[in-house]
């Protein structure tokens, strides 16, 4: 059996992979993406922080150094300058490197499963009323 978030091969009983994805997923993607996307999503009520998703299949979850992001720490995010794009979530914007596809950033697949939309490099996912 196969995860169905990275594709590869699953050693065990695997893990309910839902909501990032279908079926099973294995214990690394269980423990670096369904977990804490679950979090995120359970703390949505509090719109205090917000979520990374990187290239590598991980989701980290940050909060701004005050009480909002500033611009520097949503550059530092994605790693470049940013460019708010449409977001699935309501009250939430999805942030990314403005100059990701001229820079030829790898695809962000986890990203693009989660939101619907190819994306490429890190993507930030943060309530917009934490918006500087």
């Amino acid at each position: 059996m196969k995860c169905s978030i990275c594709g590869k091969e699953i050693k065990g009983y695997g893990n309910n992979a839902f909501p990032v994805g279908s079926g099973h997923c294995c214990d690394e993607c269980n423990g670096k993406v369904v977990i804490p996307y679950r979090l995120f999503l359970g703390s949505a009520g509090s719109k205090k922080q917000g979520l990374l998703i990187t290239t590598n299949y991980e989701l980290k979850l940050v909060k701004p150094k005050g009480d909002k992001f500033t611009l520097k720490e949503l550059q530092d995010a994605v790693g470049g300058y940013i460019e708010i794009v449409a977001s699935p979530f309501p009250g939430y914007i999805c942030i990314v490197d403005e100059e990701g596809k001229l820079k030829d950033e790898i695809p962000n697949d986890l990203a693009s499963l989660i939101l619907g939309q190819e994306l490429v490099g890190e993507v930030l996912v943060i309530p917009s009323k934490l918006l500087d």
